[in-house]
């Protein structure tokens, strides 16, 4: 249950309106990037980025799609992964300002706030709403590993449905068990079928009081790294030295379901970026924070070698690297209506820098030219009017005190 888990707090973490209970004083959201656009369109994709972090409820039809072509001796299809889901959520907006205020308060505060951190978690849960139906496409390269070294065998294709409301978590086993036979002739044997729900939040608050085993603090950390990263993005410095590499263009206007919409496509020229001294100060600020933010001590020497490193593997990256977001807008009501972003590099020159530092790789890696892609789409609907979620009916409810991790397994 701890990766669905995350993956639900990573997926609405993308939206607006996840954040922190405690009452801060709220900082203004960092202006978007808007290149040579002019001031017309720049105001509109600030008014799209205010309006949006007000949101309550809405609807998302996401599709993830990643690939690495060109390795020797494995088909191109046994290296890709899938995703879609459709989902509808709702979020308290408050909670967002929340965030952004603890965010924004400083790399030594962040480190001090472990516990409202992990108060923020329990609290996200309990007022998040959602209903989610997900397939994922595993790669074939993937499931041959697992089940050779680990002897685990999984389909090509799982499908997911989940919902979370008042706090409780539901699957729906049945779902679960198309894409797994061998789960679902356990569920049979046993006779268990539909949805089964268990009390996610007092789980969580059993851990935080001790009641139960610590859960991984992986989140917490992630949780802090990003709020650490969020804070270096809306520094005005940072923002100086990115924005001549960010060049933001109005494509033709278009319409969703009847309404205007305005097109933009915002892309980066990392080669250029990372070519320029002031890179290297941005690589140091950048890990100073994060340092600053895990409360960690790091030997300064070994820091400036690794950030070397960092900047040597940028060179070779940035040379194939391409990049860019593409967002629908509303002109009447800035919504965001269509968010794409595309991501492709070349990581050839990295077996090349492998090989010439002695790595001992395999033959097959030496010939290949391998190419990442990574394309994201999301379609966003039904503002402020998404539709209820409810508990499913007739759903088996898993007593609390019953929870283990073996059972935690069978519906992660």
């Amino acid at each position: 249950m701890e990766l669905l888990a995350m993956l639900i707090l990573s997926i609405a973490m993308w939206l607006p309106g996840a954040g922190a209970p405690e009452q801060r004083e709220v900082p203004p959201l960092p202006p978007p990037f808007c290149g040579e656009l002019d001031a017309a369109d720049c105001q509109l994709l600030a008014d799209s980025q205010e309006l949006m972090a007000g949101v309550e409820s809405m609807t998302m039809a996401l599709q993830v799609d990643a690939a690495m072509r060109g390795i020797p001796e494995l088909a191109d299809e046994d290296l890709m992964f899938g995703m879609s889901m459709d989902m509808s959520v709702h979020l308290d907006p408050a909670f967002n300002e929340q965030m952004r205020a603890l965010a924004m308060s400083g790399p030594e505060e962040l480190l001090a706030a472990q516990d409202e951190l992990a108060q923020m978690v329990v609290d996200f849960y309990d007022t998040l709403a959602m209903d989610m139906d997900m397939e994922m496409m595993l790669p074939g390269a993937l499931l041959q590993v697992l089940e050779a070294e680990e002897d685990v065998v999984l389909p090509e294709t799982m499908i997911y449905q989940t919902r979370m409301v008042d706090g409780y978590v539901y699957v729906n086993l049945d779902v679960l068990a198309e894409s797994i036979p061998e789960l679902g002739a356990e569920m049979a044997s046993e006779g268990i079928e539909g949805w089964i729900g268990f009390d996610f939040v007092g789980q969580l608050e059993q851990q935080m009081s001790g009641a139960a085993p610590v859960p991984n603090t992986s989140t917490l950390e992630s949780m802090q790294m990003g709020m650490a990263f969020n804070q270096m993005m809306a520094d005005e410095t940072i923002r100086a030295l990115l924005d001549p590499y960010v060049t933001v263009e109005r494509l033709a206007d278009e319409e969703r379901d009847g309404m205007p919409v305005a097109v933009f496509r915002t892309s980066v020229d990392l080669g250029s970026m990372v070519s320029n001294p002031d890179f290297t100060r941005m690589l140091r600020e950048a890990a100073d924070s994060m340092i600053a933010a895990s409360g960690e001590t790091v030997d300064q020497q070994e820091l400036g070698a690794g950030l070397l490193g960092v900047q040597m593997l940028a060179n070779i990256l940035a040379r194939s690297f391409e990049f860019e977001i593409v967002q629908a807008v509303g002109i009447e009501q800035p919504y965001v209506y269509d968010y794409g972003m595309m991501m492709e590099m070349d990581l050839s020159g990295l077996l090349t820098l492998a090989a010439m530092i002695g790595e001992d790789l395999p033959p097959e890696l030496l010939r290949a030219k391998p190419l990442f892609s990574f394309d994201m789409d999301a379609s966003y609907a039904d503002y402020d009017s998404a539709p209820a979620v409810e508990a499913p009916e007739g759903a088996q409810i898993i007593p609390l005190d019953s929870m283990d991790q073996e059972s935690m397994n069978v519906v992660s």
